[in-house]
């Protein structure tokens, strides 16, 4: 039974973060080209750095998954204000080592969460 409300950091299943990661380090590598071709450290290309930490920042803190009592709010960086899922609409629940796969009458959620994470939410949604 939660109690609270809980927060989760998660990265989608896997070969869509490696997508989506890839295209962030596009950015960071396209600023290293600029260097060196310029030969000395420009404004641009502290424009590119700065953009990729911020790339970075976003696709950490914007994935997120709340559970209360009787939902989960699972935010995505495209979506912040996240989509809501009853627990009681929740079936076939498995957990790996980092992934957590969960169904619903519509869609199949894969996330990859830390070890102790997946564990505390196969719990806190009641499925083992």
């Amino acid at each position: 039974m939660v109690t609270q409300k809980r927060k989760f950091l998660y990265q989608p299943q896997l070969l869509t973060s490696c997508i989506y990661w890839s295209w962030t380090l596009i950015v960071l590598f396209v600023g290293i080209i600029i260097w060196l071709e310029i030969t000395h450290f420009q404004n641009i290309t502290l424009a590119f750095l700065g953009l990729f930490l911020l790339l970075c920042w976003l696709q950490i803190y914007f994935r997120r998954i709340y559970i209360t009592k009787d939902e989960i709010e699972i935010h995505r960086v495209l979506n912040p204000f996240g989509k809501k899922i009853k627990i009681s609409d929740i079936h076939h629940v498995s957990a790996k080592r980092n992934t957590v796969r969960f169904e619903t009458d519509k869609k199949t959620y894969t996330l990859l969460l830390p070890t102790n994470s997946v564990i505390e939410f196969t719990e806190l949604i009641g499925h083992k």
